[in-house]
This record gives C-alpha cells, sequence and structure tokens, in this order.
C-alpha cells in the first residue's frame, strides 16, 4: 500500500535519521516542502529551492517516493519588509515565485508551497501584502493548475470558501491546499484539507473517498523529532486504522489519491 504523508521538512543533517523512521514504520510516498523561514532576497530562495531539490534525489535514490513542493514562506515577508520595504519585498515573492513555477516546469520540482500569508496576528498592512502575493500566485499557476499548498491562519468553512473564492476570482478553481487543515472533509468548497496525522483526525476521516490527505508537518530537524509530529505518524495511523476494522481497501483509495493531484506517472 501507498502510505503518503503530504508535508514534512527534511534537513541534509535528518535524511538518514527521517527514511529510516517513516519507512521502518511502512512510509512509502513524501511532499517534501522546503524550509525558507531564512530567506531574504531571490537569491536565498534560490539556493533553498535547489537544496530541497537535491534532498528529494537523495531520498529517491532511497527508494522512497518524494513529491517536491517549493516556493516563498509568508511569515519572511514581515521580517522582508522591515528591511527593504514594502515594494522591493513584494517584487522579490513574486520572483520567487516565478523561479518555483519555472522550476515546476522543468520536472525538478511537482507544487508551490507553503505560501500564503501568516498564521498568527500582524498588521492589516502584511496581510494585504500577503494576499496579493497570494492572488499573483494562484493567476500564475492558474493556466497549466500547478498545485498550491497554503500555509495560512487556522480555517473554519467560512475561511475555506473564502480562500476557494479568491483562488477562483484569479483563474485557479482547483489543486489548492490548506496545510495544516481543520478535519474539515466537506464544506470546504473545494479547498483540499491536509490534515495532523492525530488519532482523532484519523478516525474521522472519510476513508474510501478522495479530496484529503494526512501530515505529520516533521520539521526536519533530528535533535527534535516529535516537533509537530513525529515522522512516523502517518504510517502509523494507518496501521492503527486497519487494526481498528476500517478497510484496507478504503485507506489505500484515499491513500493513493496524491498519485493524481500530483501528477505523478
Amino acid at each position: 500500500m501507498k502510505i503518503f504523508d503530504n508535508h514534512v521538512h527534511v534537513k541534509h543533517s535528518a535524511v538518514e535519521y527521517f527514511f529510516k523512521t517513516f519507512t521502518r514504520a511502512g512510509g512509502t510516498s513524501i511532499n517534501l516542502v522546503n524550509l525558507t523561514e531564512d530567506c531574504f532576497s531571490l537569491e536565498d530562495f534560490e539556493k533553498k529551492y535547489h537544496e530541497t531539490i537535491s534532498i528529494s534525489e537523495v531520498l529517491k535514490a532511497r527508494s522512497l517516493e518524494v513529491v517536491v513542493t517549493i516556493g516563498p514562506y509568508p511569515v519572511n515577508y514581515i521580517e522582508m519588509k522591515e528591511k527593504v520595504g514594502r515594494d522591493r519585498s513584494i517584487e522579490t515573492y513574486r520572483r520567487a515565485t516565478d523561479l518555483a513555477i519555472k522550476l515546476v516546469g522543468e520536472g525538478k520540482a511537482n507544487a508551490i508551497g507553503e505560501v500564503g500569508r501568516p498564521h498568527f496576528e500582524t498588521g492589516a498592512d502584511v496581510i494585504e501584502d500577503s494576499n496579493s502575493i497570494m492572488e499573483y500566485i494562484f493567476q500564475s499557476t492558474s493556466d497549466s493548475d500547478i498545485p498550491v499548498i497554503l500555509h495560512t491562519e487556522s480555517l473554519d468553512s467560512t475561511g475555506m470558501c473564502d480562500i476557494m473564492n479568491l483562488a477562483k476570482k484569479n483563474g485557479k478553481n482547483s489543486n489548492v491546499v490548506k496545510h495544516f487543515s481543520s478535519p474539515i472533509f466537506n464544506d470546504n468548497c473545494g479547498l483540499v484539507p491536509s490534515v495532523p496525522a492525530g488519532r482523532k483526525n484519523a478516525r474521522a476521516a472519510p476513508w474510501g473517498q478522495t479530496g484529503f490527505f494526512f501530515e505529520t508537518d516533521f520539521a526536519g530537524d533530528e535533535s527534535n523529532p516529535n516537533f509537530v509530529l513525529p515522522a512516523d505518524s502517518v504510517p502509523k495511523r494507518v496501521s492503527m486504522l486497519i487494526q481498528e476494522g476500517v478497510e484496507e481497501e478504503k485507506v489505500e483509495r484515499s491513500m493513493s489519491f496524491y498519485r493524481d493531484f500530483y501528477r505523478l506517472k
């Protein structure tokens, strides 16, 4: 069975730890998401994109199936704006988006993310600028419908619909994911929930259906392996569900959704 974690960060120093921990529990496939918290220029973003791609190649060589997601992390914008100003920061984020889309087009990555807006309370100007950047990302990915992985504040059903309305307003009607989503599997206007792989969430999921993901948001650091969730959480939840009587075929059908979503061959 394909067992897929939709949101993982892995640093070079943690490759061996992550690989062993994830695969020993039965994990087969991941979405590797870049870590760009310390990027404040286009050159910084470019370096991190290629570093993420390099890590993906190491993991693929170890037989792991890897989706690669690259893009400008929204929280950096706050500090960048203070350092170089609003206009230059917005332009850097747009150019970083353009570069990520180019790398997807070259087959080196599969999706744009995690992008969006800060997950904590901040100034109205930051939210306005973040929404503007998010609109640019939707516009730029609409023609080819490249998947977009969003980092935002917590969203209820209304908030998820607001995001999808914003996407549709900018030409993007599908392939938008809410990273670290509440377990809102319906009434989300098509925004795909990627839900933390806790026991309660796993038991609440509509196994047998498609249109949702599970994730750990493993932070990439072997020295702090349980932040946010341990690297083996998704395969362990799958084992738990099957032991509790959920039909394996249903779990497999839902887990395999990622292959079509990310257009894997």
